[in-house]
Order: structure tokens, then C-alpha cells, then sequence
């Protein structure tokens, strides 16, 4: 086990959990407003993924903006999916469960039919293209870039959650809406905006994975499997959580499968969660 193995699955790690923090932040957002667990949020990072491929790939518009563009378009359609479908159920699990479910058969069918069985490949942002030796280990550039646009997504994200009234009036509903309501917070406008939030960051995970791995419409069901571990292991509506949670998987799934197997990982992946939900079912960070 060389240092420089170490440092390549540190970065790896980094990498693979900020995607994680991305996808899971807007499952912790949606859950912590509206009481809902939207099982169909892989398929927004999906169709971010397919965006972005449009836009860059075909398009040939510029990276950064094709990113802004799909992270734009797929939050419409997340606050269109939460005015029609998920807003006379906050708060009820069991219809919302249905309705994601029906949502991922909906949008991966639709994909499937609109573009075809063949696996899409977006190219690498120009600038980025090569490696960088550094200390002995060899490290992607285009890895570095999806971790610098990752973290500047994330820091946008917490800033605009404790230094904006927006994101205050969507603490303020998560803590009690009954309370918020009272001091004249809009309910379904507050919901409105974490369905949007959520949903981008979605797209912006999608968008930033799409030149590393081949985009399909079944893409989605990874990483939202690995997120909601994640939301789990941090805290169901715990920001702070879902940080915390997303950088031990991606360090999780990293260094297991580097120096055991894939398979190994996922089991280890979900043996936290077992264990986790057995010793500390609220989380490490306990609820929002």
C-alpha cells in the first residue's frame, strides 16, 4: 500500500463523495420540507446527465454554460413535478412512495424511447484533458475539475441556506412549519424553491459525471441508492449529515474498491447502513 496509491483514493474518495453530497443535499432539502422521500431523484440527475450531453456534446455549447442550462431546466421541471404530483401529499409517505416510483418507470421509459438504447459519451470540458503527477501519484484533471466545481456548488448551497432569507424561511419550515406559517412564510412557495434546489443539484452531479462515465437512461440508480445511505448515515434532513455521510461513503467506496473489490465496497456501503439503522437509526447528526 504506497502513499501514492493512498493519496490517488483520497482523491477518488473526494470526488465521489461530493458527487454523493450534490445528490443527497437535494433529497435532504425535499425531505426536510415536504416530508416526502422522492425515490425518482437518480432519474433528475439522469436527465441533468442527458442535458448536458445535448447542450455540450451535441449543441456544441460551452461546458459551464451547458451546466447552468441543464441545472435551469431540470429545476422547472422539479418544481412542475412538485405542483402536480407531490404537493397534495406532504407529509404522506405512502402515496409520495408511489408516485416516485411511478415517476422513475415515466422518465426512464420516456428516455429510453427518446434517445435510444445506445449509451451517450460526453467529451471532457476543454483544459482538462490529461493527468497531473503530483508527489509520485497520478491524478486526472478531469477528477479535479468535477471536485473544484463540486465544491463551489456546495458552498453556493450553504451559503444560500444560512446567510439568505429564502434559505432561512426554508430552515425555519423544516424546523416547524406550523411556526413558519405564522410569521408569514409561504409554505408551498418555500416548498417550491427546495424542489428546484434539490433538483439542480441533481442535475449539476448528472452534468458533472456525464464526461467520466457513459450516460443511460438507468444511470441514476446508483447513485441514488448510495445518497439516500448517505442521508441516512448524516441524519434524515440534517445538512450538516448529509456532508458529513457523503464524504465517509465516497472514502468508503474508494478505498474498498481499490484495495478489496466493487462488490466488497457496496457490501461495506450497506453494512454501515444496516448498522447505522440498528444502533443509531436517527443518524449521526440526528434529524434537521
Amino acid at each position: 500500500m504506497g502513499a501514492e496509491q493512498i493519496f490517488q483514493c483520497f482523491v477518488n474518495g473526494i470526488m465521489s463523495g461530493s458527487i454523493l453530497i450534490l445528490v443527497a443535499l437535494g433529497l435532504t432539502m425535499i425531505f426536510g420540507i415536504m416530508h416526502i422521500v422522492n425515490f425518482a431523484h437518480g432519474e433528475l440527475y439522469m436527465l441533468g446527465a442527458f442535458c448536458l450531453w445535448i447542450f455540450f456534446a451535441e449543441l456544441q455549447v460551452p461546458y459551464i454554460l451547458a451546466l447552468i442550462l441543464s441545472m435551469i431546466i431540470i429545476s422547472g421541471l422539479g418544481m412542475v413535478i412538485e405542483r402536480f404530483l407531490f404537493k397534495p401529499f406532504r407529509g404522506d409517505l405512502a402515496p409520495s412512495f408511489i408516485i416516485s416510483l411511478g415517476l422513475v418507470m415515466l422518465l426512464q421509459t420516456g428516455t429510453l424511447l427518446s434517445f435510444g438504447i445506445e449509451d451517450k459519451a460526453a467529451p471532457t470540458p476543454s483544459g482538462f484533458h490529461g493527468l497531473i503527477h503530483f508527489g509520485g501519484a497520478v491524478l486526472s484533471k478531469e477528477r479535479l475539475f468535477v471536485i473544484l466545481i463540486s465544491a463551489i456548488l456546495m458552498a453556493g448551497v450553504w451559503l444560500f441556506i444560512q446567510r439568505t432569507k429564502p434559505g432561512q424561511a426554508m430552515r425555519a419550515v423544516a424546523q416547524d412549519q406550523d411556526a413558519a406559517a405564522l410569521q408569514g412564510i409561504s409554505i408551498d412557495a418555500t416548498a417550491s424553491l427546495a424542489m428546484g434546489v434539490g433538483c439542480a443539484l441533481a442535475a449539476a452531479a448528472g452534468c458533472l459525471m456525464a464526461p467520466i462515465f457513459y450516460i443511460n437512461p438507468y444511470m441514476g440508480a446508483v447513485p441514488i441508492m448510495k445518497a439516500f445511505v448517505v442521508i441516512i448515515l448524516g441524519g434524515l434532513g440534517s445538512i450538516g449529515g448529509a456532508f458529513i455521510g457523503g464524504f465517509i461513503i465516497g472514502f468508503v467506496d474508494s478505498f474498498g474498491s481499490t484495495y478489496l473489490s466493487a462488490p466488497i465496497a457496496a457490501m461495506m456501503t450497506f453494512g454501515i447502513l444496516i448498522l447505522v439503522l440498528i444502533f443509531r437509526p436517527q443518524g449521526l447528526f440526528g434529524h434537521a
